[in-house]
C-alpha cells in the first residue's frame, strides 16, 4: 500500500463536512445514492441526514420518499426519539418498529449488513456504549473510553473504529465470546489507518465494504473489508500529485460480485479491481477536458457495458469493452442512473428535476 501521509490539520479543512468526523463510518461516509431492486429503483438523498427519495428507472417517477436513515441492503432504518422503525426501501413500506429500552442519550449510527439490526451509540467521558436493536430483541455492548465508533455488523462479528493519538484502528468483537481481537489489518500493510476516507460503499449482498482514502500528494487506496471472513486489504489506485483530482475518484460495484470499478476524472483514469485477488487488473486513461473538485458519482447500465460518472456538473460515458470514455453534456447533477432499457441515463438536477438524457 502507499503510504499515505496525510496533514491531518490541513485535510481537516479540505474534506466535506460529511467526512471530518475521521473514520469512514456509515455515519459520516454514506452514500449519497444507490440502486435498489436489482437495479431498477434509484435511491436519492443529499446526506444522511435528510430524507431518501426512490425513483423507478423504468420511467424516471419519484415512487415514494423515506424519512432518513441508515440504509443497508433493501432496509432503511429510522430513529425518532426512542422509536426505531425498520422501512422496507424497494416497496416503500414500513416493515416493523422497536423502542429503544436503554436509558441514555443514544443516536442511530448504522445497521447490519443484512439491515435487520439496528445500531445506536452513546459516547460518554469514559466508556462507549453500543445498542444492537432489532424488533424482537436489544443487546448492549460497553467498551472503556470514548474513542470508539461503529463501522460494520454481520453476523457474530462487530467492526469497531478506534482512535489512536494518531490514526485509527479497525477492531473486531465476537459477540457471542465478547471477545476482542487485536487490530484488523493487510497482511502487507500496517493495521493504522492515517489516510483521509472520503467514500463508501457495499456489495449488494452486504458482504464487503470498499472505503476510498486519499492521501495529502494525491494517492489514493480503496479499503476492502470482509465482513463475512473478517479479513481486509488495501488497494492502490492509479494516479498520484493532486489531492484535488484524486477527490474526483468514483465507485461502482459490479453486479458480477466479484469487480469494483474506480473512475477519476481528475485523474482522467478508470480502473477495474479484482476483489477475490486484490489488485487493479486492468486500467487506462482518459481526457477529461474539465472537470470540478467534487466527490464523483457512477452508475453502471443494467446490461454492464457501460458506466456513467459524474462530478455534478460534467457527465462521462465509459464503453467497458472498448476501454473508450465519451464525453456527455454538462448537466447538474444530484444523482443518476440508466434506464432499464438502456436508452436513457436519467439524471437528476436542480430541484430534484429528474431530467432523461440520451446514452450513447
Amino acid at each position: 500500500m502507499k503510504r499515505l501521509v496525510l496533514l491531518a490539520l490541513l485535510l481537516a479543512a479540505l474534506v466535506p463536512a460529511a467526512s471530518r468526523a475521521g473514520a469512514c463510518s456509515p455515519l459520516n461516509c454514506s452514500p449519497s445514492q444507490f440502486a435498489l431492486g436489482n437495479g431498477s429503483l434509484l435511491a436519492v438523498r443529499g446526506a444522511v441526514y435528510q430524507n431518501v427519495r426512490v425513483i423507478d428507472l423504468r420511467t424516471g417517477n419519484t415512487l415514494w420518499r423515506l424519512p432518513s436513515g441508515m440504509v443497508s441492503g433493501k432496509t432503511l432504518v429510522h430513529k425518532d426519539g426512542t422509536l426505531l422503525t425498520w422501512y422496507d426501501a424497494v416497496r416503500g413500506a414500513r416493515v416493523s418498529d422497536a423502542v429503544l429500552q436503554a436509558h441514555g442519550n443514544f443516536a442511530l449510527v448504522g445497521a447490519s449488513q443484512d439491515g435487520r439490526t439496528a445500531v445506536v451509540a452513546r459516547t460518554q467521558g469514559k466508556s462507549t456504549t453500543f445498542a444492537l436493536v432489532t424488533p424482537r430483541s436489544e443487546r448492549t455492548v460497553k467498551l472503556g473510553g470514548n474513542k470508539w465508533r461503529f463501522d460494520a455488523l454481520n453476523g457474530d462479528r462487530l467492526f469497531l473504529i478506534h482512535y489512536l493519538s494518531k490514526g485509527y484502528e479497525i477492531r473486531v468483537m465476537h459477540l457471542r465470546s465478547g471477545v476482542l481481537d487485536e487490530p484488523l489489518k493487510d497482511p502487507n500493510a500496517s493495521s493504522t489507518i492515517w489516510g483521509s476516507p472520503w467514500s463508501r460503499a457495499s456489495s449488494p449482498d452486504g458482504r464487503y465494504v470498499y472505503t476510498l482514502y486519499l492521501g495529502s500528494n494525491g494517492a489514493s487506496m480503496v479499503h476492502a473489508l470482509d465482513t463475512r471472513q473478517g479479513t481486509a486489504r488495501c488497494i492502490d489506485l492509479p494516479g498520484t500529485g493532486s489531492w484535488d483530482a484524486a477527490s474526483t475518484y468514483a465507485l461502482v460495484v459490479d453486479p458480477d460480485r466479484r469487480h469494483l470499478w474506480a473512475i477519476s476524472p481528475g485523474y482522467g483514469r478508470v480502473a477495474q479491481i479484482d476483489i477475490r485477488t486484490h489488485r487493479v487488473v486492468d486500467a487506462y486513461r482518459f481526457n477529461a477536458d474539465s472537470w470540478n473538485t467534487n466527490t464523483g458519482m457512477a452508475t453502471m447500465s443494467p446490461d454492464r457495458k457501460r458506466i456513467a460518472v459524474s462530478d455534478g456538473y460534467h457527465i462521462w460515458f465509459l464503453q467497458l469493452a472498448e476501454r473508450k470514455v465519451v464525453t456527455g453534456p454538462t448537466h447538474a447533477v444530484v444523482g443518476l442512473g440508466f434506464s432499464l432499457d438502456r436508452r436513457r441515463l436519467w439524471v437528476v438536477g436542480e430541484r430534484s428535476k429528474v431530467s432523461a438524457l440520451p446514452a450513447p
